[in-house]
């Protein structure tokens, strides 16, 4: 099979299989054409299958060494790797031709980047402006409890968007959440949170069974994280918010607003549900300053004696 059917028949899977999204495509297929690229032009041109299986480790690493020579940043060597990976995965589950030398190949490290906090000023006009840009009511009042919730109890997108009506215990106002290992956590809901979501629920035209998904698209089925971040930017917008006002930088902002109300970084890592302090640190971004102030004004050493 030529190189160019496989190619296209990979991006096709790509699309309508895994419903990945046109940019993702489009970067997937620049990353694997500048590898073809690459190949031609080092006299190893690849038109079939069997060009593709005995690529060698020493090869696929004289790419990624030519990538760093052309000042490639991490991130995108990084894009590159997992490009051709995907696309090797692909051929070897459709057993088309495998090379199990690509999965000894290695990214880079990234450095992990700080998500920037909305300021507090910012969020209830944030969270007011889908009155004004959703028309349909039930909508916008579903978009204000999901951001609500996200920014209220720090959660991540996709935590939000599979609880169920049964996630939440009305008696004591807890919500369970299944996080990343699907590890389970319980988070206060403050009143605000759960009136946001009562009024959502008490309009939106379905009915809603315990195990049901809570947030809803326009056809009842679960929201999907695509349509909550569109709906997001459009917020932004209308506020004149800059880019990085995104879903996550709501739950952001939860453990940056926690810290600086002097909240202890123990109690926001359990609400966040990082295995790790460090991710937490990160998170909230801890400012020095105020370690050091701590430091000083707790430390036996350091108070003063008399």
């Amino acid at each position: 099979m030529h190189i160019d059917s496989i190619r296209d028949q990979w991006l096709d899977f790509l699309r309508s299989e895994r419903r990945t999204s046109e940019h993702t495509i489009a970067a997937y297929n620049r990353d694997l054409r500048d590898f073809l690229v690459y190949m031609k032009n080092a006299n190893t041109p690849i038109t079939s299958t069997s060009d593709l299986e005995n690529i060698t480790i020493t090869t696929f690493r004289a790419y990624i060494s030519s990538l760093a020579r052309a000042n490639l940043t991490n991130t995108s060597i990084a894009r590159h790797i997992s490009s051709l990976k995907n696309f090797y995965k692909y051929l070897t589950e459709n057993e088309i031709t495998k090379n199990s030398a690509i999965t000894i190949l290695h990214s880079p490290k990234i450095p992990k980047r700080l998500s920037k906090s909305v300021a507090q000023i910012d969020i209830r006009p944030l969270l007011e402006s889908f009155h004004k840009i959703i028309p349909t009511r039930w909508m916008a009042l579903r978009d204000i409890a999901l951001f609500t919730l996200i920014y209220g109890c720090g959660l991540r997108i996709s935590e939000a968007l599979s609880l169920t009506p049964s996630d939440i215990n009305t008696s004591d106002s807890m919500l369970r959440i299944r996080g990343k290992g699907n590890k389970e956590r319980l988070i206060p809901l403050l009143p605000i949170i759960h009136k946001k979501i009562d009024e959502y629920l008490n309009i939106a035209p379905f009915d809603f069974h315990p195990n049901d998904p809570l947030f809803r698209g326009s056809r009842g089925a679960r929201l999907s994280a695509r349509v909550a971040e569109r709906d997001i930017e459009q917020a932004r917008n209308y506020c004149n918010l800059p880019s990085t006002t995104t879903p996550h930088s709501l739950r952001h902002s939860f453990a940056t607003h926690l810290l600086e109300a002097g909240t202890d970084l123990r109690t926001i890592q359990e609400l966040l549900g990082h295995s790790s302090l460090s991710t937490t640190q990160l998170y909230t971004k801890v400012d020095m300053g105020r370690i050091v102030e701590t430091y000083l004004h707790t430390h036996p050493h350091a108070k003063k004696t008399n």
